[in-house]
């Protein structure tokens, strides 16, 4: 009866600590609050400030239960604008994870948040695509040896 007890008393602190771990997640539409502060700080060029914003809230969208293909996709515009000034290469990293992680949470989400970009938005998105396309579709190059002039012919 006494173990049953204490296993009921620590079942309950589980269930508690649980309860309190989900109220402290932010929501979807604060990490879309989050989102919106990033955007307007990278605009006053801020961009620290706006870094740490993105990777806090990459940071929350990796866990299993709160992604989201709309706040993945704008988060990976948001890391190529942040690419353009500063750690370029870490910074396309993450939003060509941030925009495979949006098609895979939900892909018909993510095609729509894409198709829906604004024209300040929509040159980081097409040269994204181009970036993710590239990685996706390495071609091996057939090299061949023609009049001793190197041709490749499988290159895009």
């Amino acid at each position: 009866m006494k173990h049953m007890m204490i296993l009921y008393r620590i079942l309950f602190a589980v269930a508690a600590l649980f309860t309190i771990a989900s109220c402290n997640a932010p929501s979807k539409d604060e990490q879309t609050a989050d989102l919106d502060q990033a955007q307007a700080l990278i605009e006053q060029t801020d961009y620290r400030s706006a870094q740490s914003i993105c990777d806090e809230v990459r940071h929350l969208q990796s866990k299993e239960n709160v992604r989201d293909a709309r706040i993945l996709g704008r988060l990976s515009i948001l890391y190529m604008k942040l690419s353009d000034v500063g750690d370029h290469e870490e910074n396309v990293e993450y939003a060509y994870q941030c925009f495979l992680e949006a098609f895979s949470v939900d892909s018909v989400a993510a095609q729509e948040y894409y198709n829906s970009l604004s024209l300040d938005d929509m040159q980081q998105g097409v040269l994204l695509a181009g970036i993710v396309r590239s990685a996706i579709n390495v071609p091996s190059p057939e090299i061949m040896v023609e009049d001793d002039s190197i041709s490749t012919d499988s290159i895009m």
